[in-house]
């Protein structure tokens, strides 16, 4: 036999009342968990925006690099961007265009974008049976347009020009040292894109020269 309870009255409102303290005990026990929790949502909130703004900054500074130089008559510090640093006899042009080498000659290849190139790497390359002619480096009567590279970034996509250079191959350069670099890659112009993978590498790895 089923007994049916009717709360009316003034033990309804005892019942209600005690229903309602019970939930805001249970509030008052359950916010310390709560409090906790929406910290850590803005926290975690305020990491992804603060790494994803020092992931744009870093970028943004890689693609400048800036040389500080204290040469100024006034005593001022000069700064000059990469693309209006003079490049002296024996260095590097990373902005592109034909540079001189440390033996005097310079290396053209046909191309305005010689960015990548190192020194240490022409002569390695040049002990090897490369040579050099009207400033242009020839492998098997081939002219080449050789790139060195330290290390390769972590989606392992090498860039190996800005504009296609005018030559019948690509001689990359990879790890070890610019004398003595680890890998040669020996890659026909034709095959050659602005940036290729590991993957797409590997049929042009040359054990040896």
């Amino acid at each position: 036999m089923i007994k049916i309870y009717k709360l009316t009255g003034f033990s309804g409102i005892i019942f209600l009342l005690i229903i309602f303290i019970l939930l805001i005990i249970l509030a008052i026990m359950l916010s310390p968990f709560i409090i906790i929790l929406i910290f850590l949502i803005v926290i975690y909130s305020i990491y992804r925006k603060s790494k994803k703004s020092i992931k744009t900054l870093l970028r943004e500074i890689k693609k400048k690099k800036i040389k500080i130089t204290d040469e100024s008559s006034k005593g001022e510090v000069e700064i000059h961007f990469a693309k209006n640093i003079p490049v002296k006899p024996g260095e590097v042009d990373k902005s592109g265009g034909n540079r001189d080498s440390k033996d005097g000659k310079k290396y053209d290849n046909g191309n305005k974008h010689y960015d990548m190139i190192d020194d240490e790497f022409i002569k390695y390359l040049m002990g090897k049976g490369f040579i050099s002619k009207d400033g242009t480096l020839y492998y098997n009567s081939k002219s080449v347009y050789p790139i060195y590279k330290k290390s390769y970034p972590v989606n392992e996509i090498i860039r190996l020009y800005s504009t296609k250079p005018e030559v019948d191959m690509i001689v990359l350069g990879l790890k070890g040292t610019p004398d003595n670099p680890k890998f040669i890659y020996l890659i026909p112009i034709e095959d050659s894109k602005e940036r290729m993978s590991i993957g797409e590498l590997k049929k042009y790895l040359k054990n040896s020269l």
